[in-house]
């Protein structure tokens, strides 16, 4: 199954990004899932990692490696929402600029030991445009009140089992 993957929002980890970010992933046939990471949730995580509970180290050069691993723990808390998946071709917006590499090695290696999903592919593209998880998430970005149903509830404890 194809799967497109888009981002709406600032850098979680920057200081002035008072409304967080949406994480979204879409089939192409109308299938949406997406998470809303808000700031409480960036700070418990940015906390751990400090005290050393993820495998990545606390430092400035690991804070683009630890982006990429709690960016691809959420896509993959995505992905175990969906059922009876098996395999999956999966193309990623750029929004998730400079961790691409990261951020595909990861998916790669979390998707089929942790959710036993095959990648067959993953391309980084500029497209998304327009499409439905362009569309999506910007409304979910925009969403100060979680009407949509599209949202998948991520606890701390479900982000942390990818990371750890």
């Amino acid at each position: 199954m194809k799967f497109e993957i888009d981002m709406s929002g600032c850098d979680i980890f920057e200081s002035r990004c008072a409304h967080g970010s949406v994480i979204g992933i879409s089939n192409y046939g109308g299938l949406i899932r997406g998470f809303q990471l808000n700031k409480e949730l960036v700070v418990s995580l940015k906390v751990n990692w400090q005290k050393g509970k993820y495998f990545c180290k606390c430092s400035k050069r690991g804070l683009g490696f630890f982006k990429a691993m709690v960016y691809s723990a959420i896509i993959c808390g995505l992905f175990e929402s969906i059922k009876d998946l098996t395999n999956v071709d999966i193309e990623i917006c750029r929004d998730f600029r400079w961790h691409e590499n990261n951020i595909e090695q990861r998916l790669k290696k979390l998707l089929r030991k942790k959710l036993g999903i095959q990648v067959n592919s993953i391309n980084t593209h500029t497209l998304l445009n327009g499409c439905d998880v362009d569309n999506y998430v910007y409304l979910m970005f925009k969403d100060k009140y979680n009407l949509l149903s599209t949202y998948v509830n991520l606890s701390l404890a479900d982000i942390e089992k990818f990371l750890l």
